[in-house]
C-alpha cells in the first residue's frame, strides 16, 4: 500500500509537472505568434518623434525675413556694393528689433537640418516587420489593368491636386506581378515588410512633371482586406500654408460625400455635399487665381450694366461646367487609350486660357488707343466715343468681348472640380460628380457676378462725380478704358510666361531609384 501511494503521489508530481510544461509551451506558442502577427500601423506612427527645437524664424515677420535674404545674398555676391549698402541697412534694422543677423544665418542651417529630419525621418519601431497598412494607391507604372509600381499616400488626392505629404508619409511599392487596381487612389489595405529605403519617384501632373521623394518600402505587399478609416493628422501640416491644407480638407470631404451618395442614396447627405460644393465654388473664387482681377480690370475699362455683370458670371460658371467635364473625359479617353496612366496634364489649356486673355488685352487696348487719338482730334464733340456705362450695355462688340473673356476666364478647372470628375469617373460616380461640378461652378458664379457687379458700380459712382464737366468726363473714361485694357494684357502676359517659363525638372525613369 506504501509503494502504492508513493508511486501515486510520483505520477501526480510528473502531471503537475507536464501541466506547467504545457502551459508555459502553450504562452510561448502565442506570444511568438503575437509577435509574427502583422502590426497594423497608421500613418502617424510613421513619422519620428523630433525633440523641440528653437526655431526662431516662425516668430520673424516677413519683412524681417526678407532682410535676412539680403544679408545673405550679399554675402554670396561680394562685388556687389550696392547690395552690400542694403544690406547694412538691414543688419541695422534687425538689431534695432533685437536679432543679430550672424546667429540667425547660424541657426538657419540647424533648423534647416531639424526641419529636413521632421519630414524625412522614420521610425526604427516598425522597421524589417511585417506589417498592415491602410492607404490611397497613386499608380506610377501600369498596364494591363495592374498596377506594378505605386505610392502609397495618405489622403485622396495627395501629389496630384495637393502638395506632397513629407517623405515619411509616403511608401513606395513595386510588385512585379501586379496588383488589380480600376481606379486612382484606390483605398487598400497591405501586408509587407517595412524597410527604410528612400526613392525618388516620376510622377507627371497636372502642372508638368514632379519628382516625389518617399522614405519608406514595402517589399513582398500583397492586398489584405478590407481598409478602415485612413488619416493623418500628423502630415498635414508639415506641408503648405492654410490653403493647401484647407484643399486636403476640401479634397478628403468631396471623395467621402461623392461614396455617401452612392452607396446610401441619401437625400440629406446629397444636400449637404451639394451645398458644401457650392459654398467651395465661392470660397474659390475668392481665393487666388486670375478669375477676379480679369473681371475687375475688363468693367473698370468697360463698363456696362448690372445685367452684363450677372451674365458675366453665369457664362463664366457655364464655361467652367464645360471644360471640367469636356478636359477630364477626354483626357481620361486620350491618356489611358495612349499610356494606360491617369489624365494629369493641363498646362496647355492653361496656356490657351492666358494666351487668349492677352489677345483680348491687346484688343482692348487698342480700342482704347484708338478713342484716346480721336477724342484728341475731335475735342469739341457732345459726345465721345471710348463707350460709357450705359451704351456699354447694348454695344455688341462689348457683348462679344465679354464672352470671349467668361470663356478665357471659366475654361480653366479648379482643382476641386478636377478631382470630382476624376474621381467620378474612376468609381461610375458620373452624375454626382457632374452635379458637385455644376454646385461648384454656381458658387464661382455668384461670387464672380458679385465681383463684377462691384466693379461696373464703383467705375458708374466715380463717372458720375466726373459729369461736371465734358473734358473730366472724357479723360475719366478714356483713362479707365486704358487702365482695365492695361491691367488685362500685363495681367494676362505674367499668367502666360510664369506658367511657359516653369521649370519642371526631367529625370529619366531609369535613374531613379
Amino acid at each position: 500500500m506504501k509503494a502504492r501511494a508513493v508511486f501515486g503521489r510520483l505520477f501526480e508530481q510528473i502531471g503537475a509537472a507536464v501541466a506547467v510544461m504545457l502551459l508555459i509551451a502553450v504562452s510561448v506558442l502565442s506570444e511568438t505568434a503575437r509577435a509574427d502577427a502583422p502590426a497594423l500601423v497608421i500613418w502617424d506612427d510613421l513619422a519620428p518623434s523630433i525633440a523641440p527645437y528653437d526655431d526662431t524664424f516662425l516668430e520673424m515677420t516677413y519683412k524681417q525675413k526678407d532682410d535676412l535674404r539680403t544679408i545673405l545674398d550679399a554675402a554670396r555676391r561680394s562685388e556687389d556694393t550696392a547690395l552690400a549698402e542694403r544690406a547694412q541697412e538691414a543688419r541695422a534694422r534687425l538689431r534695432t528689433e533685437g536679432y543679430d543677423a550672424d546667429t540667425l544665418l547660424a541657426q538657419r542651417l540647424v533648423v534647416m537640418q531639424k526641419r529636413r529630419e521632421e519630414a524625412t525621418g522614420v521610425t526604427d519601431r516598425y522597421l524589417e516587420r511585417e506589417v498592415l497598412v491602410d492607404g490611397y494607391v497613386l499608380p506610377l507604372r501600369a498596364g494591363e489593368g495592374r498596377v506594378h509600381s505605386f505610392l502609397l499616400v495618405p489622403w485622396v488626392g495627395a501629389c496630384i491636386h495637393t502638395p506632397p505629404p513629407p517623405p515619411n508619409q509616403m511608401i513606395r511599392i513595386d510588385v512585379p506581378e501586379g496588383i488589380e487596381i480600376d481606379k486612382t487612389f484606390h483605398a487598400i489595405r497591405l501586408r509587407g515588410v517595412l524597410a527604410h529605403e528612400p526613392t525618388v519617384s516620376n510622377l507627371f501632373l497636372v502642372d508638368g512633371t514632379r519628382l516625389v521623394e518617399a522614405s519608406y518600402m514595402l517589399h513582398d505587399a500583397q492586398a489584405w482586406g478590407e481598409p478602415g478609416e485612413i488619416s493623418a493628422k500628423a502630415a498635414a501640416p508639415v506641408q503648405g500654408n492654410l490653403f493647401a491644407r484647407a484643399q486636403v480638407w476640401i479634397d478628403t470631404l468631396f471623395t467621402s460625400a461623392m461614396r455617401s451618395i452612392d452607396e446610401g442614396r441619401s437625400l440629406a447627405a446629397a444636400t449637404f455635399a451639394l451645398m458644401v460644393a457650392f459654398l467651395y465654388g465661392a470660397l474659390h473664387t475668392l481665393g487666388p487665381g486670375h478669375g477676379k482681377a480679369v473681371v475687375i480690370s475688363y468693367f473698370v475699362g468697360e463698363g456696362g450694366s448690372l445685367r452684363r455683370g450677372v451674365l458675366m458670371g453665369i457664362r463664366i460658371a457655364v464655361a467652367h461646367v464645360a471644360s471640367s467635364i469636356a478636359v477630364v473625359f477626354l483626357l481620361d479617353l486620350a491618356v489611358r487609350q495612349s499610356t494606360g496612366a491617369a489624365p494629369s496634364d493641363y498646362r496647355l489649356i492653361r496656356l490657351a486660357s492666358y494666351g487668349l486673355i492677352v489677345l483680348i488685352g491687346v484688343s482692348m487696348l487698342w480700342q482704347a488707343l484708338r478713342a484716346l487719338v480721336h477724342d484728341r482730334r475731335h475735342p469739341a464733340h457732345d459726345h465721345t466715343h471710348t463707350g460709357c456705362a450705359a451704351c456699354a450695355g447694348t454695344d455688341p462688340s462689348a457683348g462679344a468681348s465679354g464672352g470671349w473673356i467668361a470663356l478665357a476666364v471659366g475654361i480653366v478647372p479648379c482643382t476641386g472640380a478636377l478631382i470630382v470628375m476624376l474621381f467620378g469617373l474612376a468609381n461610375d460616380l458620373v452624375v454626382p460628380a457632374m452635379l458637385m461640378v455644376c454646385a461648384i461652378s454656381a458658387g464661382m458664379a455668384l461670387a464672380l457676378s458679385a465681383i463684377g457687379v462691384a466693379a461696373i458700380m464703383g467705375r458708374a459712382a466715380l463717372e458720375r462725380r466726373t459729369r461736371t464737366n465734358l473734358g473730366g468726363k472724357i479723360r475719366f473714361e478714356t483713362g479707365a478704358r486704358l487702365a482695365g485694357a492695361s491691367c488685362v494684357l500685363l495681367l494676362g502676359l505674367v499668367l502666360f510666361l510664369t506658367t511657359l517659363w516653369t521649370c519642371h525638372v526631367f529625370v529619366p525613369p531609369q535613374v531613379l531609384v
